[in-house]
């Protein structure tokens, strides 16, 4: 009984406690390849409304949940951006980016073209902390259908991808060609993580 019940109070520990994003980097920034050809198509992706993010590295997920939330990610309990943060995108034609989760909190962003590849874009907020969730994201494999995931770097100088899907959930096939497709690029297997949308307000699952 005693170690059963040492082993709920570690992991109600673990649950509640702040954010730790030094222990959720994967790795140094490393260059992304260009596509010999633009692969993803932009009028579908601004006909999506909205993008869910259900698979990620953990880095990426984190610094998007403390970057919509603005708080100190010592803050932020580990099982509220899991069960709380419900996260989806809006993109727009005019580069304007929204962030949305957190039962009703949004974040605006701004994005702008990188001139010489066509799948890549800067990112950053239009205001407050613009260092935990910005920089240049780059398109490396889509259906244009149903997904699209994408790499960059932070301004931390860590590695973040993720994936938007015009569904809550992936197929398992589909998430299995994804998981090939981030290791094949340098990340790493370990790093996964899934967010769920199964407790989300208004989103069918």
């Amino acid at each position: 009984m005693y170690s059963a019940s040492l082993v709920a109070l570690l992991c109600l520990a673990s649950a509640i406690q702040g954010l730790d994003l030094r222990s959720s980097e994967e790795q140094p920034c490393f260059d992304i390849p260009k596509p010999k050809s633009p692969i993803l198509e932009m009028d579908w992706l601004f006909s999506v409304k909205p993008i869910y993010y259900p698979l990620m590295n953990t880095i990426d997920l984190y610094h998007a949940s403390v970057d919509l939330l603005q708080k100190n990610a010592r803050d932020v309990s580990t099982s509220s951006v899991y069960y709380d943060a419900c996260l989806t995108w809006e993109m727009f034609s005019n580069g304007t980016i929204f962030s949305k989760g957190f039962n009703g909190l949004q974040r605006e962003y701004i994005s702008k073209a990188v001139e010489d590849n066509p799948d890549a874009f800067t990112m950053e907020p239009v205001d407050g902390e613009k260092d935990v969730y910005s920089g240049t994201a780059y398109t490396t494999l889509t259906d244009n259908k149903t997904f699209f995931v994408q790499a960059g770097c932070l301004p931390s100088g860590q590695m973040a991808w993720g994936v938007g899907t015009t569904t809550p959930t992936l197929p398992e096939e589909t998430k299995k060609k994804i998981i090939e497709h981030v290791i094949s690029l340098g990340f790493k297997k370990d790093d996964i993580t899934e967010l769920k949308y199964d407790t989300c307000k208004d989103i069918k699952v």
